[in-house]
């Protein structure tokens, strides 16, 4: 990230939303909104002596709420760019940050700035939220079951506690730790899918536990270990050699004592049909990745199409994986589905191949095989808009108007117009009946 901010060709808008996307390919007119930090990050030295003396303190969105961070902070240490900003959410307004700043780089009658760029092509890729299932095996109730995400931050050399596994009720180090996979995921009542990376995550996670505590007691329950992927069934059989326990089974109820605060399962080995009880000290829910707030708003900004999964839809599942509905727009890593690392940054370099194509040729070639409309005899009933995956008709001044550029020319608008006043280009009915009349006349003695 360091490199992109200081290349000379990239341009990194930061604390902004998408508000309009309008245009075609290699002629984009995209609307930008900027949202206000209060501090000028051209006058700013992030000395810190701000946040030192802000009085107010709200729990960090970044370490999942495990750590404290002052009204006026920076994001994350490593953000790029490293500029403070202000959560006025959480301000009270005192203006002690105002008084110790010798720049004078506050400023709290900022605005929103808007911009609006031209561009040729565009990439999305608007990562990934993780599920919350509320009340799931106590997640929300019960302070020691965390999700793996949670669980990351802990064991981050940078995160809350320093990468030291601790729990969260009372700070001690667990003994005994319960992975639940599937924990929301592969349920027709919550997620239906299989997001594929939570099996190898509960696994690497539970190593790193193992490795840094050895007398850990980890555990792994599952539905089954999905571990597709170049060397990952190798990664999983050496995980169980490394020490892991996995149960093959559902888990069915989990309650907290309330004096120890350790948690009690209850769960199926599906393999000896046996149920047992055990006692664990933590409890970490393997969710599933969903799609981010970001990928849903920008899907209705750009009325992008989802698929059943709440990701962006991709124009073809293995034909066309990265192009979306509309040329010159390319999805890319979570938004399109749930992926593991190597093939997010396999599908980032093939958007970015896919995108830079048409901008090095600078045009973009097309087959005139378009919708074309009549209307003279059209109804403007709109049925062929409903109909159109493309977002390509719309009614403007009284006239059917076809844009020639998002239309592909797949004729679902002509099936659908009862008063035949829409018709393709090249596939007229009048070509097609003569068609069948030559193959239908008699043949000559």
């Amino acid at each position: 990230m360091l490199e992109a901010g200081r290349h000379p060709n990239i341009q990194i808008m930061s604390y902004c939303d998408i508000t309009e996307v309008t245009g075609y390919i290699g002629n984009f007119v995209v609307k930008i909104k900027q949202k206000p930090r209060y501090v000028d990050e051209d006058l700013c030295t992030n000395c810190g002596m701000c946040r030192d003396k802000c009085p107010v303190s709200y729990p960090n969105l970044f370490d999942m709420g495990f750590s404290p961070r002052k009204a006026i902070d920076i994001p994350f240490p490593q953000a790029v760019p490293t500029v403070y900003a202000i959560d006025m959410n959480t301000c009270v307004k005192c203006y002690y940050c105002v008084s110790v700043c010798n720049p004078h780089c506050i400023d709290f009658s900022q605005q929103p700035k808007e911009y609006t760029v031209k561009v040729g092509t565009i990439i999305i890729a608007t990562g990934w939220d993780i599920y919350e299932p509320k009340n799931l095996f106590g997640y929300g109730i019960y302070e020691n079951v965390l999700n793996q995400l949670q669980l990351e931050r802990i064991l981050a050399p940078n995160g809350p506690t320093q990468g030291h596994l601790v729990r969260p009720s009372d700070g001690i180090r667990p003994k005994r730790v319960l992975m639940i996979n599937c924990a929301g995921s592969r349920d027709v009542c919550a997620n239906a899918f299989c997001p594929g990376v939570c099996c190898l995550v509960s696994i690497k996670n539970a190593k790193l536990i193992i490795s840094e505590y050895p007398d850990t007691e980890a555990i792994i329950s599952a539905i089954d270990i999905r571990a597709p992927g170049k060397d990952y069934e190798e990664y999983y059989r050496r995980a169980r050699e490394f020490g892991i326990s996995f149960i093959k089974g559902m888990v069915g109820n989990v309650e907290e004592d309330p004096l120890t605060k350790n948690l009690i399962v209850t769960l199926e080995n599906s393999q000896t049909g046996e149920i047992k009880e055990i006692e664990v000290d933590l409890i970490i829910l393997s969710t599933a990745p969903v799609a981010s707030k970001g990928t849903n708003e920008i899907a209705q900004v750009m009325r992008l199409e989802k698929s059943a999964d709440g990701y962006l839809k991709e124009y073809h599942a293995r034909l066309n994986p990265i192009d979306t509905k509309t040329f010159g727009i390319y999805i890319a890593g979570m938004a399109q589905g749930p992926k593991a690392i190597d093939a997010s940054v396999s599908q980032g370099r093939g958007a970015a191949s896919s995108a830079s194509i048409p901008m090095h040729a600078g045009k973009f070639e097309i087959e005139l095989i378009r919708a074309v409309p009549d209307n003279e005899r059209c109804s403007l009933c709109g049925e062929c808009i409903a109909a159109c995956p493309f977002n390509a008709i719309r009614i403007d001044n009284g006239q059917l108007i076809v844009d020639e550029i998002a239309c592909r020319g797949c004729g679902a608008c002509a099936a659908t117009c009862k008063s035949k006043s829409i018709t393709v280009r090249y596939f007229r009915d009048n070509a097609f009946e003569s068609y069948i009349d030559a193959l239908l006349a008699p043949l000559e003695e």
